[in-house]
């Protein structure tokens, strides 16, 4: 069983705001107002992400939808966009004790914003500002088998959450993502944790430039024209940095990933989650591959899309359907669910036949939207490293 350390939000709130804040996460499905962390933890009764983040068409009404005719635009698409429903700021990296390599970690950095409404509040109080941030961040010690989860919430304002030109950055709270420069997001510093269970500190540095995922950053989720998102990456970003781990300060350097996501209308009734993937191979080539399941019966098939990067970061072409996909494994978690884990993926145009294996099995995010969130590495005809998010098995 593992030790869980919970905390109210050290805020001082007032009556009426504190009613608002409930009423806020009341009316998203979310069952507490904490600040926690989990290590290995086994008693959490989280939703699943994909709930959190699909809804009815009746939610999607009135918010903005990603086109195929918009050209992203930089610094400013780094920011949040208001007006569209979901969005996420997402980092994983796999990454080693810079003395003794054997050590092994693999960290998480997410920050969700979630429109409740689709007007901006723009006099009054800061916390009628109906935009909805939830922080999760995850640290794999693999040496030692556990898994550190935490998270926090809160509405945008006033001032608690959110995105700024200067400095260009994305917080909550004291989890932040910050450029050292106001044109670009890269370089930059992220840092979360939580005081008294564990905490990070990376600078990250681009090796790559930035990419955009599907249609020039129109990323389709579904075979009915219309609904997609605006997606970019940072398929290879080289870190430096420092973990603080049960009173030890444990200087570490990697690999990471970023991603920045915003849609309003993703996920059909009859899609049951994803299996997502970020590799990064030896040879310098990055993949993402996605498959977005249908629910049995539905009479849909499962959608797919892929995106496969040589050294400098140009766009190979790939043929989705030609990818073959097969689970080697399962893992079944405390909290019940039988995940996979472990992968042999394979697409013969470009030479790759992989196999994909968790660094360890027991890398769920079981919090209050429950998620498989885990450092992998590679081997096969390439080696390598990533990561793999699995919703939509509960």
């Amino acid at each position: 069983m593992g030790v869980r350390k919970t905390d109210m939000l050290k805020r001082g709130f007032y009556p009426l705001v504190g009613l608002l804040v409930l009423v806020l996460f009341l009316a998203v499905g979310l069952h507490q107002l904490l600040d926690r962390s989990d290590d290995n933890s086994e008693d959490a009764e989280g939703l699943s992400l994909t709930d959190f983040l699909s809804a009815g068409s009746e939610h999607e009404k009135g918010f903005a939808k990603a086109r195929p005719d918009y050209v992203l635009s930089f610094p400013g698409d780094h920011l949040a966009h208001p007006a569209f429903r979901s969005e996420w700021w997402y980092l994983n990296g796999n990454l080693q004790h810079r003395d003794d390599p054997q050590q092994r970690f693999g960290f998480q950095f997410t920050i969700f914003r979630q429109a409740l409404a689709t007007q901006e509040k723009t006099t009054g109080s800061g916390w009628l500002t109906p935009q909805f941030y939830m922080g999760h961040t995850g640290l794999g010690v693999f040496s030692q088998g556990r898994h550190l989860t935490a998270e926090r919430f809160s509405r945008q304002g006033p001032g608690l959450a959110g995105t700024e030109a200067e400095p260009l950055s994305v917080w909550l709270e004291d989890w932040r993502l910050q450029a050292e420069q106001s044109d670009d997001l890269f370089p930059a510093t992220v840092s979360a944790g939580v005081k008294g269970a564990f905490s990070y500190r990376l600078h990250l540095v681009p090796e790559k430039p930035r990419v955009y995922q599907g249609e020039e950053g129109y990323s389709p989720k579904r075979e009915e024209p219309g609904f997609a998102s605006h997606y970019y990456s940072y398929t290879r970003l080289r870190v430096e940095g420092e973990l603080k781990l049960d009173g030890e300060t444990i200087p570490v350097s990697g690999t990471a990933w970023y991603d920045h996501e915003w849609s309003s209308n993703i996920l059909a009734e009859y899609q049951t989650g994803w299996d997502w993937f970020s590799l990064q191979l030896e040879d310098g080539r990055d993949l993402v591959f996605m498959e977005l399941p249908a629910r049995p019966g539905s009479g849909k098939r499962n959608f797919r899309q892929v995106a496969l990067f040589d050294v400098t970061g140009k766009h190979l072409s790939v043929d989705a359907q030609l990818i073959q996909l097969e689970v080697r494994d399962h893992w079944r978690s405390p909290s019940g669910i039988r995940w996979p884990s472990g992968w042999r993926l394979q697409i013969p145009e470009h030479d790759l036949d992989l196999t994909i294996t968790p660094r360890q099995k027991n890398q769920e995010n079981n919090l209050s939207v429950r998620y498989w969130e885990g450092a992998v590495k590679v081997t096969g005809s390439h080696n390598g490293q990533g990561y793999v998010e699995l919703t939509g098995y509960e």
